[in-house]
């Protein structure tokens, strides 16, 4: 018995590292053979699947002056983004044009402006969204002001509640008297808490609005069929449309000046006989013809009346319409001022 035991533990004493070394031999040369580069392996060829060529991290820049695909997104800097919204009406639907910072003409929209308040991280490192502190909860809004919508914004600041008008802080469409440009690019105080010098002068850039290929067809609007309005008496543009108006003065000279005919709002209604309609064309809202997003376009139709004046279709017409800026009744200062009242009424 002593003897069949001391034979069984000999075998495991040998025989496992025999067993050991035989498992690692066979699983070299059963799948490769007796050479060291398993050339001559019993395995299945491998079939390779081929890869897609990957596309480049980087696409080819653009060399100057070739042309552009519209539809391709703009790179702009917050300034000039937002002063081209306010420039041409502030509108929330129609696009505005602009050009980019690659020099490139570009058109957007609203929708591409409001990034600008929404988005955090944006004008510097670790900032919050503008609409954390500008919000639709009015009382407890800085400035009582709401950055969180179209309708917000428009309604303005310090307002006492949401179905009150505020102070207007986009300047009644001129961006050099704008609040917000001045809150924002001229004295520096927003968004709060700007580190010194985190903020380029200009404002962050971002991806907005798309590029128009020149001469496209789909980027311009059709033009209309009907007939812009135009003052009896010829002549060109004065140089208000030049100059940056002052809607808040310009509602102080309208009502000295023009109010008596076309009503304190310029709601009209005011009589004249001998004249076609029988009154005074409203001013609030205005004829249809003279509006245009675009702002100079619409001060342009604006100043023709106030520089050279017009007289009223009609038999006799009682009242006609002075020639102000012929006669230097105003200045053209002034007229820039009564111009951007005007477009502010009709926005």
């Amino acid at each position: 018995m002593k003897r069949d035991f001391n034979f069984w533990v000999l075998i495991l004493v040998f025989g496992m590292p025999m067993l050991f070394i035989a498992f690692i031999a066979g699983l070299y040369f059963i799948p490769c053979g007796f050479n060291s580069d398993c050339s001559k392996s019993s395995l299945p060829a491998i079939i390779h699947t081929p890869i897609p060529t990957i596309i480049p991290a980087s696409m080819p820049t653009r060399e100057s002056g070739e042309a552009v695909a519209a539809g391709s997104k703009c790179l702009v800097n917050a300034r000039t983004l937002l002063s081209g919204w306010v420039n041409s009406g502030y509108q929330e639907a129609e696009a505005f044009r602009f050009t980019d910072n690659n020099g490139t003409a570009c058109q957007a929209t609203y929708a591409d402006v409001k990034t600008l308040f929404q988005e955090g991280n944006l004008w510097y490192s670790g900032a919050s969204a503008c609409i954390t502190c500008h919000n639709s909860d009015l009382a407890s809004a800085a400035a009582q002001m709401d950055l969180s919508s179209y309708a917000g914004i428009t309604a303005g600041s310090r307002r006492a509640s949401a179905d009150v008008q505020g102070n207007d802080i986009l300047g009644g469409g001129n961006w050099d008297t704008a609040k917000l440009n001045d809150m924002l690019f001229i004295a520096q105080k927003m968004p709060l808490g700007r580190p010194a010098g985190a903020i380029p002068p200009d404002g962050p850039v971002i991806f907005a609005g798309t590029q128009v290929a020149a001469g496209s067809e789909a980027a311009t609007p059709a033009p209309s069929t009907e007939e812009v309005a135009r003052p009896s008496n010829p002549g060109d543009p004065g140089e208000a449309i030049h100059l940056n108006g002052n809607p808040v003065q310009g509602k102080v000279i309208y009502q000295a000046n023009c109010a008596v005919c076309h009503g304190e709002d310029g709601e009209g209604g005011v009589l004249n006989p001998g004249s076609d309609d029988g009154t005074i064309p409203p001013l609030n809202p205005i004829d249809s013809t003279l509006v245009d997003s675009d702002y100079l376009l619409f001060a342009t139709n604006l100043d023709l009346f106030i520089q050279h004046g017009s007289t009223p279709e009609g038999t006799n017409p009682e009242k006609s319409m002075p020639a102000w800026g012929e006669a230097n009744t105003i200045s053209q200062q002034q007229i820039a001022d009564v111009i951007a009242f005007l477009i502010s009424l009709n926005k």
